[in-house]
Parts: C-alpha cells; structure tokens; sequence
C-alpha cells in the first residue's frame, strides 16, 4: 500500500483469496497504463509477490455480473428479501410480476405484492425451506418457493435466519385439486421445537404419516405442513384436505399425485374406519398421505398399523408454560397484524402461564380476542388484568385416578414427591432444584432425604 500511495494512486477496494487462496485483489480506478508500469516493477520487489497482472473484474464483481446476467435470463420471477420482509434484490421478471420497474422493487414491503401470506411468522421462526405455497400475485396464480437465508454454525436455529430467497412459478393443474392455503405459522417455541425439526426430518419420506395431540395443538397446521416442506410433494400437485366425520368417504376426482390430508381419523366409526383401510390401499403410491387423530385408541388396528411407521406427537400447552407468553405475543401479532404496538401486562401473562389451556391454542386465541376487545374500547394498546375475562382453572391432575382413599397430606405428599423425583432424574443439582422451585436450597434438601430420593452435587 506504501507503494500504491507512493504513485498517488486511488485504491477503492480489495479482495483476497481467489482459486488457490494466495492471491490479492486490488481495485484502483483511473490508473494509467504508465503508472502500471512503473509500479508493476516495484510491487516485484515485494516479498512474496511472484506475479502481477491487469485483470478486467474482480472475483466479486464477476460474480456478481454472471448472477445478474443468469437472473436477467431466468423466466420465473425471483428475489430476495431481508427478515423485516424488504425486497433486497430481484430480478426483471419479479419487477414485471409486481408491476413496478427494476429500480424501485428494492426497499418495497413482500406483503405488499402478498398480503395473504403471513410473511412475519415465515421470517420469525421456522427456518427451513418451504416449497409450493400458493400464493396470487395482481390476480396471477403462483406456486412459491421459500429458501431461508441461515446465520451461524447452526442454520436450523430459531435466530439464525437472515432473510429469505423466492422464486416463483406458474401452477399447472395436473395433480390434486388444490384447497387455499392454511397458516404456515409453525412456531417453534418450548417443545415444538422438537416438533418441527422432527416434521423437517420426515416432510420429504413418502410412507403415511400420522400428526397426533389434543385438540389445538396445530394438527391440521403441521398436516399441511408436510406438504410444503417436501420438495417432490410441492413440485408433483396440489394439497386435497378431507375432514373425517360422519359417513366419510374418500374424496372424489384425485389424480395421481399431491398430497392428501385426512383430518381427525379418531371420529370416523369402526366401520367407516375399515371402509377408509380399504380405499386407501388402492391410492397411487405418489400420493402423500397424512392423517390427524387426536386419540389413538379410537383407531381400528389395522388403520393404527397403516400408520405406524411415522408420527409426530404434538405437545399441549399446558406442558409448555415457560413459551407461553411468547405464544400469546404471536397470537396477537396474527389476529392483529396492523397492531405492531399491542402487548400483554405482566399479570395477565401471569394468569396466562397459570392456565392448563384444556382447548390448546383455540382457547388461547379466543381469550386473547375477547381481552384485546377490551382494551380496544379502552383506547390503549396493552392488555391488562382489567381486560381479561374470568379464568376458571380446573387442574388436570392424576390424583383423581389415584388418590381415592388418601388423605389430603399423603395426595400432596404424592404430588411433591412425584415432582422432586422427576426434577431429580434430569441430575439436577440441589441448588438447581431450589431455583427451578422457587423454593430454599435447604428445603429441597430435607425434601430429598425425607423421601429418599437422590441429590446431585456440582
């Protein structure tokens, strides 16, 4: 650099690296061809340097040129967009899609060209890739490819998204009638976490698979998940949604590939059940099949069986209080998307996290409704213990299977010596106990000995 300042010339930028990793890369406009020249001989004199030479670009720049060039020439649209959902980069045939020119996409909102897709939830959470969404376009219907840009050592992580590329392409109709598109909002807190990199994992396999969980946990949300997590799905059709209730039959005019849901196999008769076993053998193997069922003792063995090779158990809500708020915060975002600004008070996420939520997420976006009514009327934009309705809890404990015969203190001796020994079992250390607890370092001790479980010491 002495040298470069030596000859008074302008280096802009640099780059190091190249082919082999042992080259660098200097950018100095406006160098004349003499100037080269003298300086080409005193940069031989650099320890190190064998070679020096005039190149037309930069390695970045090319690249940067080639990926412009194959944009330009790419038909579909495509573009990117940061993880507060603004337009990055995008291609002529995105300008053209959107109606705008080239210039002004950059900086433009994605919800604005798709306001039925709920791109917050799509940049917040799940970072994996997503294929096929739907998605209307200034009337034109698209299939949407969704590939998340990852950060970090571990591009699976909740924070590690940066943003996300698309791509979107015509839909042929040669598949599954395709149904709207059900919110893709998996929200990957707490224990669903597992869930989802669990759902990832068998998005792409082809054999039947089986969502299971109570009532609101996301059955139907995950279902169709699978869809437009499976590249082959997504590219092969659309998505067939067939509720099971009453005399149920297969659906009508399916073609040969896509992906069909059936929801809540658990409410189908015995006999309904072995009517359905036996259409489903003659079903094209291109189509996926997934079923929701929310009590598999309900299910006939040999339609227990057909689905016996995967499933996914989703968690309640009530086994998940430390994500609660979080979940009632994502909640309010999705039911009122113009209300950036409207959060939950400490006391109401307080009673929130108190609450077994027997109805899953349907209670809780419910509640949640009512109480953001009440604070609307109000005029303020934070939900207060004033604004929720009347909680009644009705615990669902085990006692009731059995306590019958016990006295109060040997139920609750139960309980606490339940809740130490499963505490204990995760090699928890005393004091880790304690503050899990709420409680002294020394009672759990006590509690401990009294009970003759064991204590870890760290």
């Amino acid at each position: 650099m002495q040298i470069f300042g030596e000859y008074r010339i302008n280096v802009t930028s640099g780059e190091l690296g190249g082919d082999s990793g042992d080259k660098v890369y200097l950018l100095a406009p406006g160098m004349l061809a003499t100037q080269y020249q003298s300086i080409e001989r005193s940069l031989y004199r650099v320890p190190g340097v064998k070679r020096v030479r005039r190149i037309a670009l930069l390695p970045l720049e090319r690249r940067y040129f080639e990926l412009d060039i194959l944009l330009r020439h790419v038909t579909d649209p495509v573009l990117s967009v940061d993880r507060e959902g603004r337009v990055v980069a995008a291609n002529l045939a995105a300008a053209r899609a959107f109606g705008v020119s080239l210039d002004r996409v950059p900086g433009l909102q994605l919800q604005r060209f798709l306001p039925l897709m709920q791109v917050a939830e799509l940049l917040r959470d799940f970072s994996v890739p997503r294929y096929g969404l739907q998605a209307v376009v200034r009337g034109q219907n698209f299939y949407l490819n969704w590939s998340p840009i990852a950060l970090g050592d571990d591009p699976s992580g909740v924070d590690s998204m940066a943003g996300a590329v698309l791509r979107l392409y015509a839909q042929e109709q040669n598949a599954l009638i395709s149904q709207p598109l059900r919110p893709m909002a998996l929200w990957d807190f707490d224990l669903r976490r597992q869930s989802c990199l669990q759902l990832r994992d068998l998005a792409a396999l082809t054999v039947p698979l089986l969502i299971v969980g109570e009532r609101g946990t996301g059955k139907s949300t995950f279902a169709s998940a699978v869809h437009y997590l499976s590249p082959s799905a997504a590219r092969a059709g659309g998505v067939r949604i067939a509720p099971c209730e009453g005399n149920f039959a297969l659906p009508t005019h399916l073609h040969a590939t896509g992906t069909l849901i059936l929801e809540d196999l658990h409410r189908l008769s015995e006999e309904a059940q072995i009517v359905l076993r036996r259409q489903l053998q003659e079903l094209p193997p291109s189509i996926r099949l997934v079923a929701t069922c929310g009590d598999l003792h309900a299910l006939t063995p040999a339609l227990a069986q057909m689905f016996s090779s995967l499933a996914i158990t989703l968690p309640p809500l009530r086994r998940m209080r430390p994500a609660l708020s979080r979940f009632a915060a994502t909640l309010l975002r999705q039911e009122y998307p113009e209300m950036d600004a409207l959060e939950l008070g400490e006391a109401v996420q307080d009673l929130i996290r108190r609450h077994d939520w027997p109805e899953n997420f349907h209670g809780l976006r419910d509640y949640l409704v009512a109480a953001a009514a009440r604070c609307r009327r109000r005029g303020t934009r934070r939900i207060d213990r004033q604004d929720a309705p009347e909680l009644f809890p009705q615990a669902l404990l085990p006692w009731r299977d059995w306590g019958r015969g016990l006295t109060y203190r040997e139920i609750m001796e139960q309980l606490e010596r339940a809740v130490l020994g499963d505490l204990a079992a995760s090699r928890l250390s005393t004091r880790e106990l304690a503050k899990e607890l709420g409680i002294s370092h020394t009672t759990v001790a006590n509690k401990l000995r009294k009970y003759g479980l064991p204590a870890q010491k760290k």
